[in-house]
């Protein structure tokens, strides 16, 4: 009954802490983390010491650890990001020998380990991650990627590229090298709300809605 009430509690002050978010029971932002305008997170996704940026959800049962997420990210479930590593070049890789900060019942080690080993993990705008994938902290994903569901993320990925695979290799571009690179000029994702409803119909053709757009901007 009291663990019930606590939960409450910390879900009450979430949402008043981020009120044009969509928090659903259970989700956890710690007070390290930064939710941006209209994001979502769906039950039991976890967000600790980390940005999200407007308009990004984050769906059920999904961790992201020291994350830096842009604007209009879809994250599936299931999802673990800034996956963080053992030291591998001493004697043991085992945390109690080196960390007695871990949540763990016995320590040879004495102190927390200054070793640090959840580097930020950078995901730009308008990047969709499918269910269960794992993305190792400190990598960069670029603006409008796609990464496959089960995925294996141990190092950056370009622009507009899907990825997919244990480890992830890139399947191909979403578009021609023109049309990424002019989509990487426009960087609509900063456009205002007024702005993008006036764009919103040309969404579904990138070629008139870039037109559309560097015409505006003659």
């Amino acid at each position: 009954m009291i663990s019930a009430i606590k939960k409450s509690v910390r879900q009450w002050q979430l949402r008043r802490r981020f009120p044009t978010s969509t928090i659903y029971a259970g989700a956890v932002a710690d007070h390290s983390s930064t939710l941006g305008l209209h994001t979502v997170l769906f039950p039991d996704a976890i967000i600790l010491r980390s940005v999200l940026g407007k308009y990004t959800y984050v769906q059920s049962r999904s961790v992201i650890n020291n994350a830096h997420i842009g604007p209009f990210c879809s994250i599936a479930a299931n999802v673990h990001i800034g996956l963080a590593s053992h030291p591998i070049d001493g004697v043991s890789s085992s945390p109690v020998f080196y960390d007695a900060s871990q949540p763990l019942p016995h320590f040879f080690a004495t102190s927390a380990s200054s070793i640090e080993n959840t580097p930020k993990t950078t995901i730009h705008a308008d990047v969709w991650i499918g269910q269960g994938a794992m993305i190792k902290a400190g990598v960069t994903i670029g603006v409008g990627a796609v990464i496959g569901a089960g995925a294996l993320i141990t190092r950056d990925v370009e622009a507009y590229s899907v990825v997919g695979g244990v480890p992830a290799r890139e399947i191909k571009k979403r578009f021609d090298e023109e049309t990424i690179e002019r989509l990487l000029i426009s960087r609509w994702w900063e456009f205002d709300e007024t702005k993008l409803q006036k764009l919103s119909p040309l969404f579904a053709n990138p070629k008139a809605f870039l037109d559309a757009v560097e015409e505006k901007n003659q």
